[in-house]
């Protein structure tokens, strides 16, 4: 962990509506530039619009010198400016509109107010960054059946879902070896909720990608492990296999779609990596990890 010395002339915050409420949104904006002044963090603000994608803000901020960057939204707010750096070093830092983020609560700044506390205390952690063809992202992807929203879905649904036919997935591990895999989907995971350093599955410092494979269940087992499914954590599943590695080719079948969040993010072939300790990234007390 490391500290820095910061202007925060050199602060770019990229603030995203991201389906809030109008009225929400706006209270949001104003809490948070009260805030940032309060801390004398302020920097510069940009709002996403229909005519300024993220992608264009995080142009903009590289244009302008910034340092280090903050999505100010959801957890996809972030995840897209991730995939939006194009190899471009910046300090990442990350404020929830959202009360439900999985990311915030990872990071530790459970909330707007926690989280700019949390970026004027600058306290950086080097973490291990996957890639997907030309983008970014640090949490996990899904394919399969993984990619349904298997917690909102009602009990019968996720019945018919997870004792389903099995398909075959045809992966290529770390330019070495071919293998088969056969079950309903999974995960790709970098981190999660039960990140840690001392977590063998999604250890975000540990340098590896975890690949888990989930085999079909019986009905009987649906009712028993549907809310680890649900979680993610696919490892406390009877038969998961479970692949540590460093790269991941997924190539058969073709077409089918890894998401993010329910967003599809690219499809078979694609090649999914690691880069150990690439990213600068703000965190809280509280992180996970």
């Amino acid at each position: 962990m490391e500290f820095e010395i910061w202007n925060s002339k050199l602060h770019y915050y990229i603030l995203d509506q991201n389906g809030l409420p109008l009225d929400k949104f706006e209270k949001l904006q104003t809490e948070l530039q009260g805030l940032l002044a309060e801390f004398k963090i302020s920097g510069e603000t940009a709002r996403v619009t229909p005519l300024r994608s993220i992608g264009d803000l995080v142009d903009t901020a590289s244009q302008r010198g910034a340092t280090t960057l903050v999505a100010c939204g959801s957890d996809d707010t972030f995840n897209v400016m991730l995939a939006q750096l194009k190899g471009r070093d910046f300090t990442l830092g990350f404020i929830p509109f959202d009360e439900d983020s999985m990311l915030a609560k990872i990071l530790g700044m459970e909330n707007l107010a926690i989280g700019v506390k949390t970026i004027a205390g600058r306290r950086i952690e080097k973490i291990d960054l996957a890639k997907i063809g030309n983008g970014y992202f640090i949490s996990f992807l899904e394919f399969g059946v993984m990619s349904h929203k298997l917690k909102s879905a009602g009990l019968w649904q996720n019945i018919k879902l997870l004792s389903s036919e099995s398909k075959s997935f045809i992966v290529r591990i770390d330019d070495s070896y071919t293998v088969t895999l056969s079950g309903l989907g999974g995960l790709v995971a970098n981190i999660r909720l039960t990140s840690g350093k001392n977590q063998t599955i999604a250890n975000p410092t540990d340098g590896n990608l975890d690949l888990l494979m989930l085999e079909r269940l019986k009905k009987t087992q649906v009712l028993s492990y549907k809310g680890a499914i649900a979680d993610g954590l696919l490892e406390k599943v009877p038969n998961t296999t479970v692949i540590k590695c460093k790269k991941i080719e997924f190539l058969e079948p073709r077409g089918f779609s890894l998401t993010m969040l329910g967003r599809q993010v690219a499809k078979f072939p694609a090649t999914v990596e690691i880069i150990p300790q690439r990213l600068r990234m703000i965190v809280g007390k509280n992180r996970t990890f």
